[in-house]
C-alpha cells in the first residue's frame, strides 16, 4: 500500500498511524508526504509547504509505475524523486 498524503498535520498523523498499523500486521505500507506549495518554505519543518496541485502528478506517476509492475520500493523511490522536483502555487 502506498499512501500519498498532503502536508497537513492531521493527515500526517492519521495516515502515519494507519501506515504503522498496516506494517505491524504484515501489510507492506509506505507513506509519501507531498509538500509542493512554493508559497511556503519546504525547510520550515513539518509545518512548511503544503501539499496542493502537485499531489495529482504524484498520484499519476505512482499509478503508472504500479501498472508497469514496479515494486513498492521502486514506486516510492520514483515518487520521492518527482516529489522533490514539484512546485506549485496554491
Amino acid at each position: 500500500i502506498l499512501l500519498v498524503v498532503k502536508n497537513y498535520t492531521g493527515d500526517r498523523l492519521n495516515f502515519g498511524m494507519a501506515c504503522e498499523m498496516a506494517n505491524q500486521e504484515g501489510i507492506p505500507c509506505r507513506l509519501v508526504v507531498v509538500a509542493d506549495d512554493c508559497a511556503l518554505e519546504r525547510t520550515k519543518g513539518i509545518t512548511g509547504a503544503r501539499g496542493v496541485a502537485g499531489t495529482v502528478l504524484v498520484h499519476k506517476v505512482a499509478g503508472a509505475a504500479a501498472v508497469a509492475g514496479k515494486s513498492l520500493d521502486e514506486i516510492v523511490t520514483l515518487v520521492d524523486s518527482v516529489n522533490e522536483r514539484i512546485g506549485t502555487l496554491g
